[in-house]
């Protein structure tokens, strides 16, 4: 068992080097920016030709799609960090979520009519205030996240170390796997909603729901196994509470996903504070015993 684990950690280690990492970044970012021509040609025809008529919008809705795939490479960096740290990765979770916040304001903005005097009353109009505030918020929220985090003293070792990280890094090749499986199937399924949506001058479907909303779940479990093994290295009432906050964040943002607004951004804020005042006290009782 040990020896297939190490074998298992340098074959991560040769996975997701900073290269081959790096060629992936490359890679999603001129898809990216392919997807953005072609969704600007698209409205172009739409708009112009009579053809395609029936599927007339805001080029607006253009920025939405590159932001989308950036979006997608942010999350698979979510999956990479897993061994690094659960710290970090609950870090990067708030990142995922903020950025999914601010991705919403594309999706918002285009439903929103220029063509007339713009009122506070307008649910569209509100919903652009609801992500900007909530955006800023959440970047604010994750920034003093990482100031405790770098400030903080290490965690309580963990005896055999290595032997727990290369679990982690179990875990985070399978949620890769789980991460690429979903967002295809999930693709597809949004492809044909979107279709429908853009046929029938309506909204574009919501994402979240159908891709990130399924991922977090997973992610839930991940976090509960991971903690459970952990407690074979070493067990404490602080680390599990620690770690307990983080799994009840992930709940939260989970919840967020599916919720309507301004729910889902109480929800996000709640998970916010809860992991990052359990975090404080945890490691302000280390510096007092210290």
């Amino acid at each position: 068992m040990l020896s297939y684990l190490e074998n298992f950690s340098q074959f991560f280690d040769h996975l997701v080097n900073p290269k081959r990492v790096r060629i992936v970044e490359l890679i999603i970012l001129r898809l990216a920016l392919l997807a953005f021509v072609l969704h600007l040609a698209f409205i172009y025809l739409s708009n112009n030709v009579t053809y395609f008529s029936d599927f007339q919008h805001s080029y607006l809705k253009a920025i939405y799609t590159p932001f989308s795939f950036i979006l997608f490479y942010e999350v698979l960096l979510l999956v990479i960090i897993i061994p690094k740290s659960i710290s970090e990765f609950i870090g990067k979770q708030f990142e995922v979520i903020t950025l999914i916040t601010l991705r919403s304001f594309f999706h918002d903005i285009a439903d929103l009519d220029f063509g007339k005097a713009l009122s506070i009353e307008d649910v569209h109009l509100l919903s652009l205030v609801y992500d900007l505030i909530a955006s800023l918020l959440m970047l604010a929220a994750t920034m003093f996240y990482y100031k405790i985090y770098k400030n903080s003293q290490r965690s309580e070792a963990i005896t055999d170390i290595q032997h727990f990280v290369a679990i982690k890094k179990v875990m985070s090749f399978m949620m890769m796997i789980i991460l690429f499986l979903l967002s295809s199937s999930s693709l597809g399924s949004w492809v044909m909603e979107l279709y429908t949506a853009m046929q029938s001058n309506q909204n574009y479907p919501n994402p979240n729901t159908v891709f990130y909303g399924d991922f977090f779940t997973v992610m839930i479990f991940m976090d509960v196994f991971l903690l459970i093994v952990s407690f074979m290295y070493h067990f404490s009432f602080y680390m599990i509470f620690r770690n307990a906050s983080f799994i009840i964040t992930t709940i939260l943002l989970r919840m967020s996903l599916t919720a309507e607004k301004p729910i889902n951004y109480f929800l996000i804020f709640i998970g916010f504070a809860f992991s990052i005042l359990a975090f404080y006290l945890i490691n302000n009782r280390k510096s007092s015993n210290a």
